[in-house]
């Protein structure tokens, strides 16, 4: 079994990436209005091969400590939509409502209402995905006996290139492709907590191994930089899978657990719900006031982004129907504290 120390830190680590992608913006139109040669452009580009696949990674190590059975595959199924499905879809509809109604200059505006039921629609596209892998990994590792994580890596790794040379595609509503580019993450992190001891006893090769993962795909990565102006836009290619692997195993050995950020851990799948809320009010408010100085629109982009979902969750988390609507969480908020650790991101 590995240790689950600072997986609370990466999972903060992580939401701070997404929220600081959504204050950049996802295009030139968007968030700070960057240009794409822009510096920050190029930050944002460059750790979108590790921004959800380390969610995907926290994902899995948070399903190896609560495997899928397959006499409770069911039940199983059940608990995930209550934590992820039932939250995430009502706050799809709300972005939905408010995309088409009050703001109508979002790019999500015209959107079809399926995309939201079906959490296809805007960032919800990887709770639909790691649903799909929650099922899919978890019927085959228990058929396997849970003994099979490292051949199930190995083959997340072979499809999710096979996937992207062949330009396999599939319905907008169904997120395969999605689920396929995170399967690599998702078995990594089994393999961290199934076999952590052997890991830690072979550190520094693993290290070694990541960090030439991560210097031949960064160097894949800034030769379509230097050839087109802009960095591979590319998911399913190997300089991604490269960077994202090597990352997320250097960040997962090398993190170290930071107790006061851990705190916030609790608050991740809020942050992660309705943070664009916040970033979107940053964004405004900026504009109404004519503040164009980059560094203040990020670093208040950020503090909104996070500010804003922390009040609906600590007004959610005080009623019964809304901590268990809004926020997937079960019981009263004194109950809750002990079982935060099962039910922060997964």
């Amino acid at each position: 079994m590995g240790t689950t120390k600072n997986i609370d830190t990466l999972r903060v680590f992580a939401t701070v990436l997404l929220v600081a992608y959504h204050v950049i913006g996802i295009r030139q139109t968007g968030g700070m209005g960057v240009s794409d040669n822009s510096g920050w452009r190029f930050a944002a580009d460059l750790l979108v091969d590790l921004r959800m696949p380390l969610f995907a990674f926290i994902a899995g190590c948070v399903y190896a400590l609560r495997p899928l059975e397959l006499g409770n595959a069911a039940g199983f199924m059940l608990g995930k939509t209550k934590r992820l499905v039932v939250p995430g879809v009502i706050a799809a509809l709300i972005f939905w409502g408010l995309g088409n109604t009050v703001f109508t200059d979002s790019f999500l505006s015209g959107a079809p209402l399926i995309g939201a039921i079906t959490l296809s629609y805007g960032h919800f596209w990887f709770l639909q995905a790691v649903l799909i892998l929650f099922l899919s990994v978890g019927v085959l590792d228990a058929a396997l006996r849970y003994r099979a994580a490292m051949p199930m890596l190995l083959a997340a790794c072979i499809l999710q290139i096979a996937w992207g040379y062949l330009g396999i595609q599939t319905p907008r509503e169904l997120e395969l492709a999605h689920a396929v580019y995170l399967s690599p993450g998702f078995l990594l992190g089994i393999v961290a907590i199934r076999h952590g001891a052997v890991l830690a006893e072979k550190a520094a090769l693993l290290a070694s191994v990541a960090a030439l993962f991560l210097i031949v795909g960064l160097f894949l990565n800034l030769q379509v930089y230097w050839e087109t102006g802009r960095l591979s836009l590319d998911r399913m290619d190997v300089q991604s899978l490269l960077v994202g692997a090597g990352a997320i195993i250097l960040l997962y050995l090398f993190t170290p657990r930071i107790a006061w950020i851990d705190r916030m851990a609790t608050l991740a799948f809020t942050i992660y719900l309705y943070h664009p809320f916040g970033t979107s009010l940053a964004r405004r408010l900026f504009d109404t006031l004519e503040v164009d100085t980059e560094l203040v629109h990020f670093v208040g982009g950020l503090i909104i982004g996070f500010a804003l979902p922390v009040f609906v969750h600590v007004l959610a988390v005080r009623f019964g129907v809304t901590r268990r609507l809004l926020l997937g969480l079960r019981g009263s908020s004194k109950s809750a504290s002990s079982r935060v650790t099962v039910q922060r991101f997964a």
